[in-house]
């Protein structure tokens, strides 16, 4: 005579926490990332200007190629 296994009654939450967790541990990289970015950004086209090249710190602050501005 077999024995009948049940099924389990209850899910195991953690992979799905763990989950949404890392989700926002990454999220959180690329936002700190995005705002090294920006602020690196902002110091470059500060010196471009402070130099005297306004046209090239205007085109790097609004991302465009140098012969756009």
């Amino acid at each position: 005579m077999a024995v009948a296994f049940r099924q389990p009654t209850f899910t195991n939450p953690l992979p799905t926490i763990f989950k949404a967790i890392g989700k926002g541990f990454i999220a959180l990289w690329i936002g700190i990332i995005a705002v090294g970015e920006s602020a690196g950004r902002a110091r470059a086209a500060a010196e471009l200007s402070r130099m005297g090249y306004q046209a090239e710190a205007k085109a790097l602050m609004l991302g465009k190629d140098i012969s756009d501005v």
